[in-house]
């Protein structure tokens, strides 16, 4: 019956697992737009790799953003400019001029004036526009529009000239005069028209081409193991570009979308299985899952996000958020598969697949090494400056490759590599939220769990200090246990520290606080004496309720003892009343057993650690038996069949902890006594 509700339990599992990654593999592939995959990577400077490639259809040869650039700032630099012959406005100033000056000029003088003005304004004065007119301008009169150079004209200045030259070389009476009434009264009678002007720029920027060749199907583009030049890189990312931006039937869309949820599918299950064979727990543990699988879809909405605005701020995105997230939460081997599996599945849908995954990979580890011994968030700061650096130096190396000159390199990479490293820093407030969100407890977290000056340990401090400095040694003795046999140390160390709160309703009925001489269980029956031992686990639970401590490290409390009994209680009741039959479930602790690599070693640590202190004797001997025998009882009684402990744990668990007795009660080395020679 039990095989069958195991056999259930693991089928709801795995179903329950399936549907989670398929689901994931949906939203993912239509976050990202269908489209066909160039085959084919690609850098330049790099040889090709691959056949030799003839183009399977007629393209274009695009121009590189900085070529169009050029020819707009080409464009807008030679731009045409277009003036309006204002004759309307000649006829005006003369008529101003003889109305205004009737009565200071003579008939002749007005006249002569006149005659000058005529002469300037028939050859043309521009309007100073502040731009470059050395270049053709176009001069409108009417309907007709005529090219012409702008020498053809007088500028303004030009023109005040001539009139004053021409003044003083004639018989005109008050010269000086008159030059200064000219020089105010003259103005431009060719003037600027902007919006012809401007609808002409246009017209010329939006004729401007984005290609400069054509590729004709058939055509060898580029043979195997031939370099690939500048040349040849823009004709074969113009061959992709094409490639890639096709218009797509339905059933072909179809088709590409299945094709990259089946890949998506694949590499979230290997992910599935890389996890239920090496942490069963976190396996069966669905808020694990969960978060794993958020974590990756997050990013991958994220990067789906920039892609629809821009493709090109893609190392913008922080991705190694993504390592460093999974590892706050479990070791370093599950955030590098984890990460490894994310930007895979990204990459898929990102140009230049392959220097991507390199670029996020190599940086990734870096977040991972340096956060690995983290213990202050501070050092998240050494940890953005480590991921600036690595995409940095990826950036130039791959420039140098692709044979460009250090003076070319584009200064809005590092900048984005910047924003990148910076927005890493979030990801404390994002652990915390996450937290929340999946109820899981993360390293950040454990750091204040660890602290022997929290409240509650304060309070068992106080007044239970035996085991206070009990769970102390249990903690020190678990954490250098569980780093050698694999397992998340600090929430051991918290876990064992935490262990045995419930002790403080009842501090004197435990020997480690006994220091009087008073033992109540004399005043006692057996049964209510293992009772009370018993109930320093409920105790702790509720303590642990009332202190809201995480129920990760709950568990360290409720497992400590597994289903074992109280066996001291149990055997004196045995001896004192042989005749009469016991209750087990009396001597018994409720439980559960030990379910996970942490808790079944501090339950070691805890009887080994508790069981030497009554040690009279304490001996390399007497330890390793101590040892041997209280583990392998636990063993026998069925205790570790929960976890994921194996034999070979165990007996490594065994020598460290032997070791480390040895080191606590100081046993020395019997050397052997020199015995006196003889003659």
């Amino acid at each position: 019956m039990k095989h069958k509700s195991t056999q259930m339990h693991n089928g709801f599992l795995i179903a329950r697992r399936t549907f989670q990654v398929l689901l994931t593999a949906l939203l993912i592939v239509i976050a990202f737009p269908t489209k066909s995959t160039f085959k084919y990577e690609f850098s330049k400077g790099q040889f090709w790799k691959h056949e030799n490639l003839i183009s399977p259809i007629d393209f274009a040869i695009k121009k590189t953003d900085k070529e169009i650039q050029t020819e707009k700032e080409e464009i807008e630099k030679n731009k045409k400019l277009f003036f309006r012959k204002d004759t309307a406005f000649e006829k005006n100033e003369m008529a101003n001029f003889e109305l205004k000056y009737a009565d200071s000029f003579d008939p002749a003088t007005i006249k002569t004036v006149e005659g000058l003005l005529e002469r300037l304004y028939s050859i043309g004065i521009l309007q100073n526009v502040g731009e470059n007119t050395n270049n053709d301008i176009v001069v409108v009169e009417g309907n007709v529009a005529r090219e012409t150079e702008a020498d053809e004209f007088l500028t303004l200045k030009q023109a005040t000239e001539e009139l004053g030259k021409m003044i003083e070389k004639s018989n005109l009476p008050n010269k000086e005069k008159l030059i200064g009434i000219l020089t105010d009264q003259l103005k431009a009678n060719l003037i600027l028209d902007e919006q012809m002007t401007n609808q002409v720029l246009e017209t010329q920027l939006q004729e401007l081409t984005n290609n400069k060749g054509l590729v004709y199907t058939g055509e060898l583009i580029i043979s195997r193991g031939e370099q690939i030049t500048e040349e040849k890189y823009r004709i074969l990312s113009s061959l992709k570009q094409e490639y890639e931006g096709e218009n797509i039937s339905k059933n072909k869309q179809h088709t590409i979308a299945l094709g990259q949820f089946l890949l998506v599918v694949i590499a979230l299950s290997a992910m599935m299985l890389f996890i239920n064979h090496s942490n069963k727990e976190t396996f069966n543990d669905n808020n694990k899952i969960r978060l794993i699988l958020f974590v990756i879809l997050f990013m991958n909405l994220i990067v789906a996000g920039v892609m629809f605005v821009n493709p090109k701020y893609i190392y913008a995105v922080p991705l190694c958020l993504t390592p460093i997230i999974i590892r706050t939460f479990f070791n370093t081997k599950t955030a590098l598969y984890v990460f490894l599996v994310s930007i895979i599945i990204i990459g898929f849908a990102v140009p230049n697949s392959f220097e991507f995954v390199f670029y996020q990979l190599i940086a990734g580890m870096m977040a991972i090494v340096s956060i690995e011994h983290s213990d202050k968030r501070s050092n998240f700061l050494l940890t953005s400056l480590f991921i600036f650096v690595s995409y940095a130096l990826i950036y130039i190396a791959t420039s140098l490759i692709q044979n460009m000159e250090l003076n070319q390199l584009e200064w809005q990479r590092f900048v984005m590599f910047a924003l990148n490293a910076i927005m890493v820093l979030f990801s404390v407030p994002f652990v915390a939220l996450l937290e929340k969100m999946f109820h899981l407890l993360s390293d950040f977290s454990l750091i204040g769990y660890t602290n022997t000056n929290n409240k509650i340990l304060r309070e068992l401090s106080a007044k239970a200090p035996g085991t206070f400095q009990h769970c102390v040694q249990v903690a020190n003795i678990a954490e250098d246990l569980i780093h050698e046999i694999g397992g998340n140390a600090m929430l051991t160390r918290a876990g064992a520290l935490h262990h045995d709160i419930g002790k403080i309703m009842t501090p004197m009925f435990f020997v480690e606080n006994q220091n009087t001489g008073f033992n109540p269980h004399d005043e006692i029956s057996n049964e209510e004496s293992a009772q009370v031992i018993i109930s320093h686990v409920t105790n702790g639970v509720a303590l642990a309720k009332k202190y809201h401590l995480p129920q990760q490290i709950t568990d360290f409390i409720r497992t400590h003892h597994g289903t074992s009994k109280t066996k001291y209680f149990y055997n004196k009741q045995l001896a004192e009343f042989p005749d009469m039959p016991v209750d087990e479930q009396a001597f018994t602790y409720k439980g559960p057993r030990p379910f996970s690599r942490e808790t079944a070693v501090v339950m070691m640590v805890d009887s080994v650690e508790a069981a030497s202190r009554s040690l009279k004797n304490h001996s390399e001997e007497a330890i390793s038996k101590l040892v041997d025998g209280i583990i392998d009882a636990q063993i026998a009684d069925d205790q570790y069949s929960n976890s994921d402990i194996t034999f070979r744990d165990v007996n490594k668990a065994k020598a460290i902890l032997k070791k480390k007795l040895q080191s606590i009660y100081h046993v020395r080395i019997e050397y052997p006594v020199d015995k006196p020679k003889t003659k």
